[in-house]
């Protein structure tokens, strides 16, 4: 770019540039300072909306609610015995067999969970075991 414009320079000899030092003296330079100055001291300052992507915005929103999600997993007072077997959220989800989750959770046709609704009267094996 700087190459450009000492090319222009050279192309046009009747152009003249001169130096200003930054808002110092020139009223044009000094007025925006000034305005700007003067609002935030009489308190006119506007708030500027600033445009995030929306990538951003759908990945903090995913962040915060994925940890209140874990919080609220974490000191929850029932699941516990899924919370054993699974302990981190996640929207992923988990590919589990059926038969794994029953016995894992121990939610399913087991004596200790069918005794918790009064569905058998005790929580021993057939077997005689536990």
């Amino acid at each position: 770019m700087e190459f450009k414009r000492y090319i222009f320079l050279l192309d046009h000899p009747k152009i003249n540039g001169t130096w200003a030092k930054a808002r110092v003296g020139n009223f044009g330079n000094e007025k925006p300072d000034q305005l700007a100055k003067a609002a935030t001291r009489n308190g006119q300052s506007r708030t500027t909306n600033i445009e995030l992507p929306k990538s951003l915005i759908k990945n903090l929103l995913r962040k915060g609610i994925l940890e209140k999600w874990q919080i609220y997993w974490n000191e929850g007072g029932t699941g516990r015995n899924a919370f054993n077997t699974i302990t981190k959220v996640s929207l992923c989800p988990m590919i589990w067999v059926r038969e794994e989750i029953i016995f894992f959770t121990e939610y399913g046709p087991f004596l200790a969970y069918l005794r918790r609704f009064g569905l058998a009267r005790n929580d021993f094996c057939t077997c005689g075991g536990i």
